[in-house]
């Protein structure tokens, strides 16, 4: 399959832009626990947000599980190892 290269979209001060909204953001820092860098799975303090992802309750840390881990009493449990 042949690939069409796409056009260049026009300068910024083109008219094409001419009442564009625009946003001007900064990131900022998110500050984490310390064991969601090396041993997330260890950590004690999560909840299960029941959509198949879970959430750290101390930071915004959150991820989305493999059907074969849950949440008990605050821990990731892999249900294989039961």
């Amino acid at each position: 399959m042949k690939q069409k290269k796409i056009a260049e979209l026009p300068n910024s001060k083109d008219d094409f832009w001419e009442g564009a909204e625009t946003s001007l953001n900064t990131p900022k820092r998110i500050g984490l626990c310390d064991s969601h860098f090396k041993k997330w799975h260890k950590h004690n303090g999560y909840k299960d947000n029941l959509d198949g992802t879970i959430s750290c309750k101390f930071c915004p840390w959150g991820a989305i599980l493999p059907g074969y881990m849950r949440v008990l009493d605050g821990k990731i449990v892999d249900l294989r190892r039961l």
